[in-house]
């Protein structure tokens, strides 16, 4: 029989990740609209995807300027950080929207992730997927603080990255 020590337990750790889970979520939201903002007039036709659809492939979209740009957020971490785990050797993103990348390359588009982490404002653009493996690997990752499985990810070095702000 399981105990009640152990039901409180896992609650609370439950209570833990969904509680990180919306914070990070709210942070995201904040983040997308520092990029939103940033890019606008330079992307005149910036279109929100999330707004269709929340779990759309990438937040944004200028179909006349054939750019795709995704928003993840690291502000809990400086953009180095990434670099000292061995096991990754650099900053993640999904490898579904990396893929999603690669086949938007081939319709002329551009694919840029910006990460925003504790020291600025960092991306990366998918330019050419064989002439840039050496940026790059692929792996299975998490987010265990919010209690997430495992599932494909994309590992960009460091030292690819380009700072924004």
């Amino acid at each position: 029989m399981i105990s009640d020590d152990y039901f409180i337990a896992m609650n609370a750790k439950k209570l833990k990740e969904k509680t990180k889970r919306k914070e990070m979520l709210e942070r995201g939201k904040e983040f997308e609209l520092v990029i939103y903002n940033r890019f606008k007039l330079e992307y005149k036709n910036l279109v929100d995807n999330n707004i269709e659809n929340k779990w759309s492939t990438v937040d944004f979209t200028d179909d006349i300027a054939k750019v795709d740009i995704e928003c993840k957020n690291r502000y809990e971490y400086s953009h180095n950080h990434f670099d000292r785990d061995c096991r990754s050797n650099g900053i993640m993103y999904g490898r579904n929207k990396f893929d999603y990348g690669i086949e938007r390359l081939k319709l002329g588009y551009r694919h840029i992730i910006f990460w925003n982490c504790a020291d600025g404002i960092f991306f990366w653009e998918l330019k050419d997927p064989e002439k840039q493996k050496h940026e790059y690997s692929f792996n299975k990752n998490c987010n265990k603080q919010i209690g997430q499985e495992k599932k494909d990810i994309v590992y960009i070095k460091i030292k690819y990255l380009c700072k924004l702000i």
